[in-house]
């Protein structure tokens, strides 16, 4: 491997502090550079310019698959029968007799906020804007 000069400009302060610890430690600078720009060539050397495949308008469109994991499904199921049960107990009764149920619900409206947020489904949207009006 033939060396070649190279020459290029970098702060005074990190040339300064460069020279000073390769003198300290006894390292050759140029051997040190050298690995430097080794392990970067080796790190980048698989990347591509991603402007090159922007197309003229500039605008890129990514789609992304919309797929719901089984866990997911089967909680959605589940929040829906749970929560529709229980605002119908709370709603053929007077809810202040049912604290226990207002607890249920309430906690039951964080989970089905949560897959809400996951699913987009509709009727649990209906579900949890009923929930939402019972607790006040």
């Amino acid at each position: 491997m033939s060396r070649v000069p190279k020459y290029f400009k970098m702060d005074r302060g990190l040339k300064a502090r460069f020279e000073r610890l390769c003198a300290i430690l006894g390292f050759d600078q140029s051997v040190v550079l050298e690995r430097l720009l080794m392990k970067w060539c080796e790190e980048h050397g698989e990347q591509v310019r991603l402007d090159l495949y922007v197309p003229s308008s500039g605008n890129i469109i990514i789609n992304q698959p919309k797929q719901v994991n089984v866990a997911v499904k089967a909680e959605l199921s589940y929040v829906k029968i749970e929560l529709a049960r229980i605002l119908e107990v709370l709603k053929a009764a007077d809810s202040n007799r049912f604290p226990e149920f207002l607890k249920q619900l309430a906690k039951l409206a964080i989970q089905a906020n949560r897959i809400q947020t996951l699913t987009q489904d509709n009727e649990l949207a209906q579900l949890l804007a009923e929930a939402e009006q019972t607790l006040g």
